[in-house]
């Protein structure tokens, strides 16, 4: 149970900066939250024009819950991101979900991600250099009109299911309804296993997935496989490690390699290895550097050094 525990909270650090959010109201049953994140990023290649591009960025979220009954809570987030891209300030809303907790299940609606990516996120673990397993819309994060089913009752397993209902008028298969299956067992060994399905008209995406958690050792893989239409298949693989050498440092070690096959032709639409050091001051400031080496014909090498307070 505490091998479970801990991989559970290897992931959610992974993935969210929500762990430190300060509580601002407590009181009748009622609890506000309010997160979030200041990171400067700057990133060096041969494909930047001119010494280094600026890909810093700040987050900004509110975490609300209220108890309804025993059984059942009232729960709402929401998320804000503004970035410089070319010099220019962009706002751009990441989540807005509200739902119902109950002894079912947890049921929501908003934008928000889908069940697919519980899948992905066991190898999207860099700062950066990682998380190619999300291809298709409907096995993507951040989607709007979409209703998600969650339920963790049954030890150490984590079921969702989600649907996205068309907002578009128009006819093209990225306009069509979508949903997504997925699982995730866990076990007191510190072995992960998931498996995922989504589907949007032509488009359709199996994700596989397995972590091992020992001690301060993080090791996992995805593999993905579907179709992007009807004459276009896709596979993708991606494995990933930590190690945790102190308290404050650690490394992270990350592979994709990703192709399409259109009309017999195979197309590589990743290759690359990032090695990342990563010091974490405390629970609220980190800083770190990684290195990508682009395998792909043209492609150009990266590094990303950055500095990031979660509030």
């Amino acid at each position: 149970m505490k091998k479970t525990l801990l991989a559970t909270l290897i992931l959610s650090s992974f993935v969210s900066g929500a762990l430190s959010a300060a509580t601002v109201y407590d009181k009748e049953n009622t609890k506000l939250s309010i997160g979030g994140r200041a990171e400067v990023r700057a990133l060096f290649s041969d494909a930047v024009d001119g010494s280094m591009l600026d890909k810093s960025r700040a987050r900004i979220n509110f975490e609300g819950e209220t108890k309804i009954a025993e059984t059942l809570t009232g729960f709402a987030f929401m998320e804000y991101e503004l970035d410089r891209p070319d010099g220019s300030t962009e706002i751009d809303n990441r989540y807005l979900f509200a739902g119902l907790s109950t002894v079912a299940g947890d049921f929501s609606y908003g934008r928000q991600d889908t069940a697919s990516v519980q899948l992905s996120n066991m190898t999207d673990i860099a700062s950066y250099h990682s998380g190619v397993q999300q291809i298709i819309d409907a096995a993507s994060d951040k989607q709007s009109n979409n209703f998600v089913f969650a339920n963790n009752s049954i030890k150490n397993l984590s079921l969702k299911a989600n649907y996205i209902a068309n907002g578009s008028k128009t006819v093209d298969a990225a306009a069509e309804d979508s949903f997504g299956l997925s699982a995730r067992y866990s076990m007191d060994t510190g072995v992960d296993l998931g498996i995922s399905y989504a589907d949007q008209d032509q488009e359709n995406q199996i994700t596989l997935g397995a972590g091992y958690t020992f001690e301060d050792l993080y090791l996992a893989t995805t593999y993905a496989m579907g179709s992007i239409s009807d004459t276009n298949d896709f596979t993708s693989l991606e494995v990933a490690a930590q190690y945790k050498f102190t308290k404050e440092f650690r490394m992270i070690a990350t592979y994709a390699m990703a192709d399409e096959e259109e009309a017999g032709v195979t197309t590589d639409t990743a290759d690359y290895a990032a090695l990342e050091g990563q010091y974490r001051f405390n629970d609220s400031l980190r800083t770190y550097a990684s290195y990508k080496l682009n395998n792909i014909t043209d492609g150009d090498d990266e590094l990303v050094a950055g500095l990031r307070y979660n509030f």
